[in-house]
């Protein structure tokens, strides 16, 4: 018997196909509107519009838009942006598959970055995420910097809490996220010292406590990272404390949320 050539894997997957409405602020979106699909951080698909409001159709021979992804992609959350700006409305990757999803957004302007935490010096990548076709872009990062780029890295290195302000067009739509950006001077919460915080940690101060483990020197950087309850002496507050970061109820300088 002979054997066929290649894999299953080596077969393109047939695109997944797309149809709907699409509004801006409840109005259908005018024609030249371009429709993009992500997966990831990949875009796999666009389309812009020749019809004000549709884009798509649901006769045979009606250009729909086209999302190819790969094979690891099957399952995976396809995210739709509206000129640059996220639609309402999500769908899983399903090869060879024809949908109608109606896609809406709020115009104005939005931004958003890869992480919003972390310790000094923090790099952080800005993503604009404006309707229309903006001209220029005006961000102030609120530690003095400031950029006139449309996506722009930045470094924050003085430990702090950060607002940041894009506008748009000189004003014409403007965005501010106050405190959006977290930055401390060491890694608080890493009892054990592995750049991570998780339950380990709230284990070893649990054991630090009650004499199973040593504690750190007082004074030192590890037992500035452990005395997040920040009162110079580690106890079972710290443990809670850092439990309580574990699931999602305090920030990185261990203040309450909400």
């Amino acid at each position: 018997m002979l054997a066929l050539a290649g894999t299953a894997s080596a077969i393109p997957l047939l695109p997944a196909e797309f149809s709907g409405t699409v509004t801006i602020d409840g109005n259908p979106a005018p024609v030249g509107t371009v429709i993009t699909a992500r997966i990831g951080d990949r875009d796999c698909g666009s389309l812009t519009l020749t019809t004000a409001g549709v884009y798509g159709g649901d006769a045979t021979f009606d250009k729909r838009l086209i999302v190819s992804g790969e094979d690891d992609d099957i399952g995976k959350t396809i995210a739709f942006f509206v000129d640059g700006v996220k639609a309402t409305g999500t769908v899983v990757y399903t090869p060879g598959t024809s949908k109608r999803l109606d896609l809406a957004v709020t115009a104005g302007a939005d931004f958003s970055t890869d992480i919003t935490s972390g310790v000094a010096p923090l790099t952080i990548q800005l993503s604009s995420e404006v309707t229309g076709d903006p001209k220029s872009w005006s961000w102030i990062f609120g530690d003095g910097g400031t950029s006139t780029e449309q996506n722009p890295v930045y470094t924050y290195r003085t430990p702090g809490n950060y607002t940041i302000r894009l506008s748009v067009d000189g004003g014409r739509l403007v965005c501010t996220k106050p405190d959006y950006i977290k930055v401390t001077p060491i890694l608080f919460g890493d009892a054990n010292g592995d750049g991570w915080v998780n339950q380990a940690d709230t284990l070893l101060v649990l054991k630090q406590v009650v004499g199973l483990e040593k504690g750190p020197d007082s004074g030192g950087e590890q037992f500035r990272k452990t005395d997040v309850h920040r009162n110079e002496v580690i106890e079972i507050g710290d443990a809670l404390f850092i439990a309580q970061y574990n699931v999602g109820l305090r920030d990185v300088w261990f203040e309450l949320l909400g």
